[in-house]
């Protein structure tokens, strides 16, 4: 019997083994093109997580260059504006000064830009043409341009911010002569302060081409809306000659 199924049984368990190694081989296979898989969405994972989203890019650049801004172009909503009792004005009385005759800007003297810039100064600020008209006398600058700014940054159209009451400080200037305990500078006159801050305006951007609103926008405010409403003052300040 051993001698007639001999050959059989040979052939069923060569047919036995053969199954189980070819069972096992494509188990593996299999196993190892899913590790495969899944170690190449890992890595594409990782890759994904590591680059730099650009969306979350610009947007930090863009905090970090409005906070910048807001800085450097003064304390607009970050100041509170109050009433001054006229008797606390500083130039209360108008400060008195020689003029020679000459025309300085837009075909006026000094005393008649003086008194024109005077029609848009108000509260604390009142009666400080004078500074403004000078310093265009001195320097060229547009003195439409510089007051407009200042009234923007200080209020003083209607109401001072307590920095410019407080400090004398008409820009949100930063240094020395601390206000209120503050990183923000105080000056011992308003004269001085307006004086400081029209040094930066003509020295860091006057000088260097940006001579109105739209050109000192992207350098000097944070808002999109900051050139317009520059414009506004300036043309505002315009009217009343």
């Amino acid at each position: 019997m051993t001698f007639k199924y001999g050959k059989q049984i040979g052939i069923g368990v060569a047919t036995f083994v053969l199954a189980i190694i070819l069972v096992f081989g494509i188990n593996r296979y299999l196993l190892s093109n899913r590790n495969s898989t899944v170690n190449s969405s890992v890595s594409h994972q990782n890759t994904e997580l590591n680059k730099p989203n650009i969306a979350t890019t610009e947007a930090i650049k863009k905090a970090e260059n409005s906070l910048t801004n807001v800085i450097t172009s003064g304390y607009d909503d970050l100041e509170e504006f109050v009433d001054v009792e006229p008797s606390k004005y500083p130039y209360l009385v108008a400060p008195t000064f020689e003029d020679d005759g000459s025309i300085i800007y837009d075909g006026m003297t000094l005393t008649e830009l003086t008194d024109l810039l005077n029609k848009s100064l108000g509260s604390y600020m009142t009666n400080t043409g004078y500074f403004f008209a000078n310093y265009t006398k001195r320097t060229g600058i547009n003195p439409y341009l510089s007051v407009a700014i200042v009234l923007l940054e200080t209020g003083c159209k209607w109401k001072c911010s307590t920095l410019t009451v407080e400090c004398n400080n008409i820009g949100g200037l930063k240094g020395s002569g601390s206000c209120r305990g503050g990183s923000y500078s105080k000056y011992n006159s308003l004269d001085e302060g307006i004086t400081s801050y029209l040094d930066i305006i003509y020295k860091n951007y006057y000088l260097k081409g940006l001579d109105t609103p739209d050109k000192m926008a992207s350098k000097y405010a944070a808002s999109s809306e900051w050139s317009n409403k520059v414009n506004t003052y300036i043309n505002e300040i315009k009217s009343k000659q």
